[in-house]
């Protein structure tokens, strides 16, 4: 008899296995092992394991057909091993309906479960919004914008579900279709993460930006004020501008003799000009000290005011500083990334954990099934 082409649509147990080749009712089955194998859902390993043991136990014969093939055949009818198989389900059942029960999950697997399945949730809703953001602030019309966003979407939801898809189609050996769809995820992934690292370089490197111009304008407010320090700390004049000047009111009869002939003691050449002026000039020198003081201290506050002002920030990028300090210092000098390395390997990992979504989802999958 003609082998029935049926394709299982889940692993057969050996019970139905043993139906199966019972079902040829003139007790002939022609096949290849590999043929078989597919037929039940079982690894040729199995399948050789089982046909030996049902030989020994006299339910079939074996006997080697034409070009690597093999015939088996039932020892009883295909009716009578039929009711003798499901009597013996039944019995089972309900001799011993506590052995049928499925393992029982274990606490810490299911809650490790569920934790990975929220993990995996979380990225996703992260990177569903990531990318269509993203998408969208290429359009440069709403439309454009909608359909851009659009793509985004089903990039991201391509790269969450395809993996269990693909371990799906594996288990069931349709092995075309599951390099086909782990192909596919490559692609989507390659797009999600090109999205992911755009967003993030976007968004972290206008706020690394806006830090550096915060600590430049703080840098030079820290050198303007110690350069008034120094320049306040070398003046000595003690007096106001309007004591000086009082004095300076005081002193300008001495040179009254000369003061025409020198322009108010401004153009002196002569010594007996210079000793009459001497004084009006040292009060002059002292009160143009003692103006210059006074400005330093106004410009000095205000620095000082502005410098207060600014938000507490001395670095443009103390992560990526830090760590590349870190790493030098722990590998004793072997190692010396720039800061810039760091930042590329932080948008590489901020880009990739949202793309492992899917993978994290399909774990989550494959610890909550049953032992």
């Amino acid at each position: 008899m003609a082998r029935a082409k049926v394709v299982a649509l889940h692993s057969f147990n050996d019970d139905e296995a043993l139906m199966w080749l019972s079902d040829h009712v003139d007790g002939r089955v022609e096949t290849s092992l590999s043929e078989l194998a597919q037929q039940f859902g079982w690894p040729l390993t199995r399948l050789r394991r089982r046909i030996a043991a049902w030989v020994e136990a006299g339910l079939i014969t074996k006997a080697s057909g034409g070009t690597g093939r093999i015939v088996l055949a039932p020892t009883r009818s295909s009716r009578e091993t039929a009711v003798q198989l499901v009597g013996h389900a039944f019995s089972i059942a309900a001799a011993s309906p506590a052995s049928a029960q499925r393992p029982a999950r274990s606490v810490i697997g299911v809650i490790t479960a569920c934790l990975l399945v929220l993990t995996a949730l979380g990225l996703t809703a992260v990177g569903l919004v990531m990318n269509a953001r993203f998408a969208a602030s290429f359009g440069q019309t709403a439309e454009a914008a909608i359909l851009l966003a659009g793509i985004g979407l089903a990039v991201d939801l391509l790269a969450v579900t395809l993996p269990s898809v693909g371990v799906q189609l594996w288990h069931r050996r349709s092995i075309l279709a599951a390099a086909a769809t782990w192909t596919i995820w490559l692609a989507v992934l390659t797009l999600t993460l090109l999205a992911a690292m755009g967003f993030a370089s976007t968004n972290i490197g206008d706020a690394v930006a806006g830090r550096a111009k915060i600590a430049g304008e703080r840098a030079l407010a820290a050198e303007r004020i110690e350069q008034l320090r120094s320049e306040r700390a070398s003046i000595a004049e003690m007096r106001t501008v309007a004591a000086i000047e009082v004095e300076l009111q005081r002193a300008q009869p001495e040179a009254q003799w000369v003061w025409k002939m020198t322009d108010g003691c401004r153009d002196v050449t002569r010594p007996a000009s210079a000793r009459a002026c001497a004084t009006v000039l040292d009060l002059r020198q002292a009160q143009a000290a003692a103006a210059r003081r006074d400005a330093i201290d106004t410009e000095l506050r205000d620095v000082q005011s502005k410098l207060a002002a600014l938000p507490a920030v001395t670095m443009a990028d103390p992560q990526a500083t830090t760590a590349a300090e870190t790493v030098a210092w722990l590998s004793a000098g072997t190692f010396n990334p720039a800061p810039e390395d760091v930042a590329r390997l932080r948008a590489l990992g901020l880009a990739l954990m949202p793309s492992l979504a899917g993978l994290i989802g399909m774990l989550a999958l494959a610890l909550a099934r049953r032992g």
